[in-house]
């Protein structure tokens, strides 16, 4: 049979449960004997001395053999279901209380017991009595002492055996309620392993779906517990592996998109000079057009295995002082040529004349060329451009603001993935936004900065900060 966390809990807790009780119910017989026989040893004691006193007159008269003390023996005999000896001062049995006992009279008590009554003790023990009671009984001794002499003894004894049967019935109704109380235990421990087991075989069953590649499936828990919490944490596991299933899928088809359309122009351009198709005085053409394409496909790659190597840790990070305002400025040199074929109204805010940042120059000045080359991509003809510094909280505030169609927030929130594309139905924003994007995100990430991205009815704003030197 399958060693299931059901059954393990099980004969765990059930061992604890039935080793708890037991050591219980032992207890709880062990206390009831002794205050039974406490309680009986009590009432002996006190019948002793009664007995005691008349006998002490008896003793010291020398007529052991009073009617008087032989009705009341008796009388306490019945009362108490015990056998009563009086002896004299030599140790002599002189009366006992049952007639069928009339055989022990004129016997010897051994030394060692008179001694204890000579002192004035009490004596109590267990047992036959040497050998002179037919059966194991509780016994006490109470001297009889007469002008503070010694003159004798009373013995009670009672059978040990009669005693633990008048309390029978409380150790059966004891043991039955131990016995209820663990069947009803087992009962609760039951219901509880199979609250805690039967989610558990759930979310495993579940696991093993997830690994067979179906990410869509959820689990329905309602336990108020930890488990919930698991299930909860579960189901956001797998909602997250969806996401990046879907992900890998749209990257799969983005990168065959964005591979196959330069290398099927590259293929097309080849096999028509091969085959005469394209005329001698346009080849120089359509080879510039090939060359475009092939440096195209060299940097989806090269982007492809660089955003790889900085998700992996190997970006190397030199951090140093250098001005930000000038570094912004080349940047936009570097663009003036779209800036210009497109009218674009460029607006340069800065804070302060010369900002000095902590930060590695060459993978801000990536940032900048990405974001720049995405505001000038993306502006439409005769739109603005507006970069703005400012600081807060020892940080400089980079803005990068350009008008165009508005963007929604779900798109806004997926600028940063790999190859997503854009709205078709958007003009200007259908070519999508490639791997510039996620790029940025990564180098801002492994600079210990943050970016952010917003919108509005007519512009995007991308927000990033940088370490004041």
């Amino acid at each position: 049979m399958k060693n299931s966390i059901q059954k393990k809990l099980f004969i765990t807790y059930g061992v604890v449960i039935i080793t708890g009780f037991a050591i219980l119910a032992l207890s709880l017989l062990r206390i009831f004997d002794q205050y039974f026989i406490e309680n009986r040893k009590e009432l002996l004691y006190e019948q002793g001395r009664k007995v005691a006193r008349e006998a002490a007159t008896v003793l010291y008269s020398g007529n052991p053999n009073s009617r008087s003390l032989i009705n009341d023996l008796q009388v306490l005999d019945r009362f108490l279901n015990a056998h009563i000896w009086v002896i004299n001062s030599e140790g002599i049995i002189v009366a006992v209380s049952g007639a069928n006992e009339e055989r022990l009279l004129g016997r010897q008590l051994r030394e060692g017991k008179l001694d204890s009554l000579a002192k004035g003790e009490s004596i109590e023990e267990r047992g036959d009595f040497d050998g002179m009671l037919g059966e194991s009984s509780l016994t006490v001794g109470y001297p009889v002492f007469v002008n503070n002499r010694f003159s004798g003894g009373v013995l009670v004894h009672a059978s040990l055996l009669e005693i633990q049967k008048n309390f029978r019935e409380i150790y059966r109704l004891t043991l039955w309620a131990i016995l209820i109380s663990v069947a009803i235990a087992y009962g609760i421990l039951y219901i509880q392993i199979r609250r805690i087991s039967e989610p558990l075989k759930e979310i495993s069953g579940a696991a093993k779906v997830i690994a067979g590649g179906e990410f869509h499936k959820r689990l329905n828990i309602n336990t108020g517990d930890e488990i919930e919490e698991l299930g909860n944490s579960f189901n956001n596991m797998a909602k997250s592996l969806e996401k990046i299933e879907e992900n890998r899928r749209n990257l799969i088809a983005n990168i065959s998109h964005d591979l196959r359309s330069p290398m099927t122009s590259i293929r097309g351009f080849i096999e028509g000079m091969i085959d005469g198709t394209i005329p001698e005085d346009k080849r120089e053409h359509y080879l510039n057009i090939v060359l475009d394409e092939s440096n195209r496909l060299i940097k989806i790659t090269n982007e492809l295995l660089e955003l790889s190597n900085m998700q992996q840790g190997s970006l190397e990070i030199k951090k140093e002082a250098f001005e930000l305002n000038e570094t912004i400025r080349r940047k936009l040199v570097a663009y003036e040529k779209g800036i210009t074929e497109k009218k674009l109204d460029v607006v340069f805010s800065m804070f302060e004349e010369k900002t000095f940042v902590l930060s590695d120059q060459i993978l801000l000045e990536r940032v900048l060329s990405n974001l720049m080359d995405n505001a000038v991509k993306f502006t439409p003809e005769k739109g603005s451009i507006e970069i703005r510094t400012s600081t807060k909280e020892g940080r400089i505030i980079v803005e990068i603001t350009n008008t165009g169609k508005s963007i929604s927030s779900e798109e806004l929130n997926r600028v940063w993935e790999r190859f997503y594309k854009g709205d078709a139905s958007r003009g200007l924003y259908k070519g999508g936004y490639g791997l510039g994007l996620a790029i940025v995100r990564e180098i801002i990430s492994q600079l210990d900065e943050n970016i952010t991205v917003s919108g509005g009815e007519d512009y995007v704003k991308f927000t990033f900060t940088i370490k004041k030197a």
